[in-house]
């Protein structure tokens, strides 16, 4: 195999760019467990055991400021916003992701309230996921693709200026 060719960066530019394509697509997958969740209304102490607590409404509110915090004993972690909207079918309801705090502590308690301070008719739920692992996952394909594009560009590099040193 003679790596002195020019179309080696082509191949080592396809190699990272189908691995970044298959590790985002895997990492995507990361959401299908959600889907199928069943959400539980909030108030209740939630069993997380070191899983993802998903945290859903069933009224989007996109122009209100919607903040959750979760209690376990006296540590208040805020959740953090979903990054991405994910719909929900659960016992006869639609939910909508609004957050999601990884590796929830046991015993959690979900509070979620708009900043304005308005009257709020929305219902929310929780629902626990293993998200991470897939995501973690998914970064890994796509690292080691783009490290392997990365090298076999090197290699081309090297072995062009070897083959050009040796003509001189």
């Amino acid at each position: 195999m003679e790596l002195t060719r020019r179309r080696w960066y082509l191949v080592a530019a396809l190699i990272a760019a189908l691995a970044w394509v298959a590790g985002t697509a895997f990492a995507a997958s990361a959401w299908d467990p959600l889907r199928s969740a069943e959400v539980v209304p909030i108030g209740q102490p939630i069993k997380a055991t070191g899983d993802d607590l998903a945290v859903l409404t069933d009224l989007p509110q996109a122009e209100r400021a919607i903040t959750c915090v979760a209690r376990s004993g006296k540590k208040r972690l805020r959740v953090p916003a979903a990054t991405v909207d994910i719909v929900v079918d659960s016992d006869g309801s639609r939910w909508h992701l609004i957050g999601v705090l990884p590796d929830a502590p046991d015993q959690t308690k979900v509070v979620c309230k708009p900043k304005d301070d308005q009257t709020d008719t929305a219902r929310y739920g929780t629902a626990l996921v293993d998200l991470s692992s897939r995501v973690g996952t998914g970064q890994a394909i796509a690292w080691a693709g783009f490290i392997a594009g990365l090298g076999l560009a090197g290699a081309t590099l090297t072995a062009r200026t070897r083959r050009t040193l040796a003509h001189d």
